[in-house]
């Protein structure tokens, strides 16, 4: 690997062999480490998460105190508790696993070249399984899922549409039920779970490589599993609720570990090496891009006997039909000879080892069997251990490097023998972690007889094997056939097997422990302003409207007559919309929650109030909402597909435009002609604009073209709308 990528991804790759060491001595064995399964157990705790989330799906409801309750009556029943126990810490596993595979990966530079896009959709998936993760946080609506509302409010609050849902849909008085919300986040996370399916789909297709792990792996995990949802059951914090803080609280460090940045202040940084960390794993692969050597074949030499193309992890290999006929080679017309889709090859030689003809050859590496091994020890090495930093054994030990050890054809060790080799050894990776996927296996099988091409039976079982992990490169020569087994299926014996359920087990209650990481939110006690106003317009408990259109809007906050913060409230179009917090120190003061608008006060609360600590005032400013015919009429003044009668008249005193402001309209109307009330000017005056001119205007100026362009029912609305605009309220 040292020839094909940077100096780094190599060093790195060692500090992991090493830092694995002491979890490899504890099972005893390569074959009962878990880490390089991580993958295939990934795609296993996919397959529980789907499983245990349909079960716990049918009894879920939706709704802010129907999904809340939903649960605590799961809580309540055993099995029920156990599957959804199950759900969080196999979705928590899924992502630490899916992060070891992505770093074992990496380091062992499995990302680059025709792997590149595989690698893409493994970020993907795993940045969609934390997504899907949040969301299901999300469904709970305990205090965690506050947490992850305030976050968002943190974070994206300054625009209109985000703080405008969170105003109308879960804070403000119009919120209701929650129950759209709440189906909004549950399909959402039904979605992330099938776009899940579909990337690890694009993640595995187009190889041979194994999808689910070895079985008795499966029994451990799932017994894990079950054992420790017995013992740590998930727990479930109180509903969230706005007159309180969120507190402290046990957050998922695997799924919520963005929400103490994102409460503490350091949102946007937060945001951004969150953003950069992605976009340098999607990099990753096009930054000193190193191009793996490209099987060549030889279509004389080739026989189409297909071994190479069942062999190929990566299905880079495929027969076609040869056009052209060599009579003096004795060669047919359209015979199979083998192809190389030279996008898909990376490299491995994998298919030369199961070429007996002489027709593949790798660039830049040499068949083992072409070296001169007169009296001495042959050690064939995985380039993946460095063979290149080891010295032989006073010569008495010659080292060979090969991509992979499947790069190895089985009469490599008869041709080695015959030509005066003392012993021939193959060093490769540890089972189930062969760089390019089934090398190790491959090469196991053939050297035992079990697959074509086969050792001669002579020569059968007379190579030493051993499969170890890089960095024991050492340690494998100086012991031959130590570690013998590259099969994954079968363990080693009872007594390991229980040492490697006990490492499972005790990954998994750390997975539990771990869930219930513990973080100290703010207790700080304060006022809260939900705030859903257009400047211009009435708010509910206020005698008339307040403000002007386009004012900027302040809450401003003070204490015992002490001003302790002023706030402005983001903007959404002509509404100021938003949730403003502001701490004080528990206990009774005289509070004045007061919003500003220009140079306009309205004082939305005054009055004693004693805070508890973690307690908030909760104070409520919200338009008082038009009848439905007027909110309707106000919509077809504004529309530019209906009215847009808001492009030449504005309804501000003085205000005038292309037409006269509309400010006070409703009052001038019932006695500008003579024979008609208010209702019926205002009608004439929208379909026969030229009928009355007002004073400094000219005809001509507004098209006669709504009676045909409005509905009736729009045009009445429109007229009723107009009709509440008089100079007293102004809505």
């Amino acid at each position: 690997m040292s020839r094909l990528d940077p100096k780094l991804v190599p060093a790195l790759e060692r500090a992991t062999y090493a830092a694995e060491a002491p979890l490899r001595k504890v099972v005893r064995s390569h074959r009962l480490n878990p880490l390089p399964h991580a993958g295939t157990i990934s795609v296993f705790l996919f397959g529980v998460v789907v499983v245990s989330g349909v079960y716990i799906t049918l009894f879920f409801q939706f709704g802010f105190e129907a999904s809340h309750r939903s649960v605590r009556a799961m809580d309540d029943h055993v099995i029920q508790s156990v599957v959804r126990t199950v759900h969080r810490y196999s979705s928590a596993a899924m992502v630490l696993t899916t992060l070891v595979h992505a770093w074992r990966t990496f380091v062992a530079g499995r990302f680059r070249g025709p792997r590149r896009w595989r690698w893409t959709t493994g970020v993907a998936s795993l940045l969609v399984v934390w997504l899907a993760g949040v969301t299901g946080y999300w469904l709970v609506w305990d205090r965690r899922a506050q947490a992850l509302n305030e976050a968002t409010d943190e974070l994206f609050g300054g625009l209109g549409v985000v703080s405008s849902f969170m105003v109308r849909n879960v804070y403000g008085p119009d919120a209701g039920s929650g129950w759209g919300v709440l189906f909004v986040i549950w399909l959402a996370h039904l979605v992330l779970t099938v776009i899940i399916g579909y990337f690890l789909w694009r993640h595995l297709r187009r190889s041979r490589l194994r999808i689910l792990p070895p079985r008795f792996w499966m029994a451990l995990m799932l017994g894990a599993l079950v054992l420790v949802s017995v013992l740590f059951p998930a727990d479930l914090l109180e509903r969230a609720d706005l007159s309180q803080t969120v507190g402290d609280l046990p957050l998922d460090p695997f799924v919520l570990f963005l929400l103490p940045p994102l409460l503490g202040n350091w949102a946007w940084l937060a945001a951004i090496v969150g953003t950069a960390a992605i976009i340098a794993a999607l990099v990753a692969p096009h930054v000193r891009p190193a191009a793996p050597p490209v099987v060549e074949i030889d279509e004389d030499a080739c026989t189409g006997c297909d071994l190479c193309v069942v062999d190929c992890p990566y299905v880079a290999l495929s027969l076609a039909d040869r056009s052209t006929a060599d009579p003096d080679g004795g060669t047919q017309a359209r015979r199979p000879v083998a192809v190389v889709d030279a996008d898909a090859c990376v490299g491995c030689g994998i298919c030369i080892g199961s070429c007996s003809f002489g027709a593949m050859t790798l660039p830049g590496f040499q068949a083992p069997e072409r070296i001169d091994p007169e009296g001495r020890q042959v050690a064939i090495v995985c380039a993946r251990h460095h063979p290149s930093d080891v010295d032989g054994d006073g010569g008495e030990t010659v080292l060979v490097e090969v991509p992979c050890a499947g790069m190895v054809h089985a009469n490599a060790v008869g041709s080695l023998m015959r030509s005066g080799a003392a012993g021939v050894q193959v060093v490769g990776c540890p089972p189930g972690d062969c760089a390019f996927g089934l090398g190790n296996t491959l090469l196991d099988e053939r050297l035992s007889g079990a697959r074509s091409p086969h050792v001669p039976l002579r020569f059968e079982g007379i190579a030493d094997e051993d499969w170890v992990a890089p960095g024991e490169l050492v340690d494998a020569l100086a012991a031959p056939n130590a570690h013998p087994a590259a099969d994954t299926e079968r363990p080693e014996g009872n007594r390991r097997l229980i040492g490697a359920g006990a490492v499972v087990l005790a990954s998994m209650a750390a997975v539990a422990v771990a869930t219930q990481a513990p973080y100290r939110g703010s207790r700080e006690s304060g006022v809260v302003a939900v705030v859903d106003h257009t400047p211009g317009f009435q708010l509910e408990g206020q005698p008339t409207v307040t403000g002007r259109r386009g004012d900027a809007v302040d809450v401003v906050v003070r204490a015992d007559g002490v001003e302790q913060a002023r706030r402005a409230v983001p903007v959404s179009g002509e509404t100021a919309i938003g949730v403003v917090n502001v701490d004080l120190v528990p206990g009774a003061s005289q509070v004045e929650v007061v919003l500003v608008e220009g140079a306009d006060e309205t004082t939305l609360f005054a009055g004693e109030v004693e805070l508890a600590d973690g307690e908030r005032f909760v104070v409520q400013a919200v338009d008082v909402p038009p009848p439905p015919g007027i909110a309707e009429g106000r919509d077809v003044f504004a529309d530019r597909s209906l009215g847009a009668c808001d492009v030449c008249h504005s309804v501000d005193v003085g205000d005038d435009g292309v037409g006269p402001s509309l400010a006070g309209v409703a009052t001038r109307a019932e006695s500008r002609v003579e024979g008609l009330d208010a209702e019926a000017y205002l009608r004439q005056s929208v379909i026969d604009p030229d009928a009355y001119i007002a004073d400094g205007y000219r005809a001509g100026q507004m098209l006669p073209i709504y009676e045909e362009r409005l509905s009736p029912d729009q045009l009445d609305a429109l007229v009723e709308y107009l009709l509440t605009l008089d100079e007293a309220v102004l809505p």
